[in-house]
């Protein structure tokens, strides 16, 4: 290329340069303050390092509240991992999404209470297509030892029958008749 200038490219390669340097110097400056500041940390005592995790602890907005009980059968929004704007000390900006109350119920859970509604309605999404029974462990009962497939003994030794490998696995009895040779030996 006739076209290319030379003295230009060599100054947009030394300003690369010199960003990849300066941004290679912070870095290195960055990974030795946290290497200090681990060190600090370790060697604090155990009642000045829980007295510094109080004082951090108390920096944040939910601070001495007590959670929500949360309602029956109410869903769960999970505040997200992505996207969230962090300070320069790794931790989470208080902002906007930071401030909402995730635990909050919303949309139908908001309405009323599904405790209070009759046992066929309290299910997640009544009156949808496709709806099942099930609301959640709670309301089943787990302390039975009988387990489902061992309940109908004659209906699994028929499916075992039907099985591969599995004809005559618990029972084994002598063969009653010889086999007849083909004639012409």
């Amino acid at each position: 290329d006739d076209d290319v200038d030379e003295l230009e490219q060599f100054e947009r390669w030394k300003l690369r340069e010199l960003r990849r340097l300066k941004k290679e110097v912070e870095e290195r400056q960055q990974a030795e303050r946290e290497r200090k500041e681990i060190e600090r940390r370790r060697n604090l005592s155990e009642a000045e390092r829980r007295k510094e995790d109080e004082e951090f602890a108390k920096q944040r907005l939910d601070y001495g509240k007590e959670k929500e009980k949360w309602k029956f059968l109410q869903k769960y929004y999970h505040k997200g991992a992505y996207f969230q704007e962090e300070d320069e000390t790794g931790n989470a900006k208080i902002g906007p999404v930071m401030m909402r109350d995730y635990g909050a119920p919303t949309g139908k859970d908001a309405i009323g209470d599904k405790a209070a509604m009759p046992k066929v309605m309290q299910v997640k999404n009544f009156g949808m297509r496709s709806q099942v029974k099930w609301t959640h462990l709670a309301a089943e009962d787990t302390s039975t030892k009988d387990e489902l497939w061992a309940a109908d003994s004659g209906l699994r030794s028929k499916y075992q029958k039907q099985m591969a490998g599995m004809k005559a696995a618990h029972e084994f009895s002598r063969p009653t008749a010889k086999r007849q040779k083909p004639s012409g030996y």
